[in-house]
C-alpha cells in the first residue's frame, strides 16, 4: 500500500466520530466545571492585552514574560491552518463545516485556560527543559512516561504543523502567484529561517512582536474589503453556515456525497488545530515565564483562540462563502485566492500569497521555540545544534512534500497531543477550580 493513502486511512481511523466526540464532551465538561470562564471573563482577557508590558525584559535567554508568551502562542497559532485549513474544510466539508468549527473552539478556550494555569503555577518549580506539560504531567501517575510522550507528540506536531505545513503552503501559493520554482522558495526559507532560528530566543520574540500584528491586520483589511464588497451576500452565507451543519447532504445537490459524520469531523477538525486549545502547546510556552498570576495567564491566553477562530478563521469562511468561490471545486489556498479574485482580481494573487508568506513566517518561528523546549526535554539539553540542523532542514524539504502527507502525520500527532494532555487537566481540574473561585473572591 502506497505510504499517503495509509496515512490517510489511518488518520481517517484516529479521527473518527469517538474520538471527536469525546474531545467535544471533554470541552463541554470544562467549560460547565470551571463556570463558563470562556464568557465571564471575555472582557477581562481583552483588557489583559490592553495592560500588558510589552517592554518587559525577558530575564534570560530561557524565559518568556507572559505578554511575548501570549505573542507566541498568537504567532503560533494564526496560520496557514487558517488560511489553507478552512477553505479544505468548506471545499470537502460544506459551508456547515464552519459552524462545527465554531462550536468547538468556542467550548474548546476552557482547555486553553486550564492547560495554561497549569503551566504558569507550576512555572517556579519546572526548569527550562521541563515546562509546562512536560511538567505538571510528571506529577501524574506513571508520569515521566507521560511527560515523554507528550514531548514526543509535541514535538511532533511542532514540526508537521508548524513547520512542514506553513511552509509548503507557501511553496504552494508563490508558485500558482508569481510561478516560482518550488526548489527557490525551499532555499529561501532555509536561509531567512535560520538567520532568525540561530539568533534564539530573543531574536524570534522581537521578529513575532512586529509580524504579528502585521500580519493579522493585513489580513483584516483585505477580508474586510472582500466582504464589503459582498456586503449583500453575507445574510446568506450566514444561513448556509447553520443550514448546512444539520443537513450537508443538501449542499449542492448532494453531488460531493457530503454526509453529517463528514461535515463535523472535518469542522471539528479544523477547529482544533485552528485553535490547539487542549493540545498543550501554548502551555509549553507559557511554562517558561516565571513569577506571574497564574489565573491571570490563563485569561490571557484565552484570547488568543478566540482571534484565530472566530475573528481569522470566520472571516476566511466568509469570503469564499460571499464570493461563490466555493463551487470552483478548488481548495487550500487556491480557492482563497479565488475569491480575492472577485474583488481585486490579478493582484489577488499577489496579496493572499503575501499573507500566506506572512503567517507562515511567523508560525515556523514561533514553533521553533517550543520544539526546542521539548527537544531539550527528550535529549537531557544535548545535541542544540543537531535540533537547529533538523528544524531548518525540514523547512526546506517541507516546501517540497505533498500536501496529504503532511496534514495526515500531523493529524496523528495532534490526537497522540490531545489524548495525553488531557490526562493532566482532569487531574488538576479541582484545583484549577478552587484557584479560580479564589480569584473571584
Amino acid at each position: 500500500m502506497d505510504f499517503s493513502i495509509f496515512l490517510l486511512k489511518l488518520s481517517d481511523l484516529v479521527w473518527g466520530m469517538p474520538f471527536l466526540l469525546f474531545f467535544f464532551s471533554v470541552c463541554i465538561f470544562m467549560t460547565i466545571y470551571l463556570d463558563f470562564i470562556q464568557f465571564n471573563y471575555f472582557i477581562s482577557s481583552i483588557k489583559m492585552i490592553f495592560g500588558a508590558k510589552k517592554t518587559d525584559n525577558v530575564a534570560n535567554a530561557q524565559t518568556l514574560t507572559p505578554f511575548q508568551a501570549f505573542m507566541n502562542t498568537l504567532g503560533g497559532n494564526i496560520g496557514n491552518g487558517s488560511l489553507a485549513g478552512v477553505p479544505v474544510a468548506i471545499a470537502f466539508g460544506g459551508p456547515g463545516a464552519i459552524f462545527w468549527l465554531l462550536a468547538m473552539s468556542t467550548f474548546s478556550v476552557a482547555l486553553r485556560f486550564a492547560e495554561v494555569y497549569l503551566a504558569t503555577e507550576f512555572s517556579s518549580k519546572s526548569t527550562a527543559e521541563k515546562s509546562g506539560p512536560m511538567y505538571y504531567l510528571s506529577l501524574l501517575p506513571a508520569g515521566n512516561i507521560l511527560s515523554m510522550l507528550f514531548a514526543i507528540f509535541c514535538f511532533g506536531f511542532m514540526i508537521t504543523g508548524g513547520n512542514l505545513i506553513q511552509c509548503n503552503a507557501v511553496a504552494v501559493a508563490l508558485e500558482r502567484a508569481w510561478q516560482i520554482p518550488t526548489y527557490i522558495t525551499a532555499i529561501g526559507i532555509f536561509i531567512f529561517i535560520g538567520y532568525v532560528v540561530l539568533g534564539g530566543s530573543a531574536r524570534i520574540v522581537k521578529l513575532l512582536d512586529k509580524l504579528v500584528p502585521v500580519k493579522v491586520y493585513g489580513f483584516l483589511i483585505s477580508a474586510i474589503i472582500v466582504l464589503i464588497y459582498h456586503i449583500t451576500a453575507i445574510p446568506q452565507a450566514l444561513y448556509q453556515i447553520v443550514f448546512f451543519a444539520f443537513k450537508p447532504e443538501a449542499f449542492l445537490g448532494g453531488a460531493l456525497g457530503l454526509t453529517l459524520q463528514t461535515t463535523m469531523a472535518l469542522g471539528l477538525q479544523r477547529g482544533i488545530n485552528a485553535s490547539e486549545a487542549g493540545l498543550g502547546t501554548a502551555a509549553v510556552a507559557f511554562g517558561t515565564t516565571k513569577g506571574q498570576n497564574p489565573v491571570d495567564s490563563g485569561i490571557l491566553s484565552m484570547l488568543s483562540v478566540y482571534i484565530n477562530t472566530h475573528i481569522v478563521c470566520f472571516l476566511v469562511a466568509l469570503c469564499v462563502l460571499v464570493s461563490g468561490a466555493y463551487t470552483t471545486g478548488e481548495t487550500s489556498t487556491a480557492l482563497l485566492i479565488s475569491s480575492y479574485e472577485t474583488v481585486f482580481g490579478g493582484v489577488a494573487g499577489w496579496i493572499v500569497s503575501i499573507l500566506v508568506v506572512m503567517f507562515a513566517i511567523s508560525v515556523v518561528v514561533a514553533y521553533a521555540y517550543n520544539a526546542k523546549i521539548c527537544w531539550q526535554y527528550l535529549t537531557n539539553n544535548r545535541f542544540s545544534s543537531l535540533y537547529i540542523a533538523l528544524y531548518i532542514s525540514c523547512t526546506a524539504y517541507g516546501a517540497m512534500m505533498k500536501p496529504g502527507i503532511i496534514w495526515n502525520l500531523n493529524s496523528l500527532v495532534t490526537a497522540g497531543l490531545f489524548l495525553v494532555n488531557i490526562f493532566g487537566l482532569l487531574y488538576f481540574a479541582p484545583r484549577i477550580k478552587a484557584a479560580l473561585l479564589n480569584y473571584k473572591q
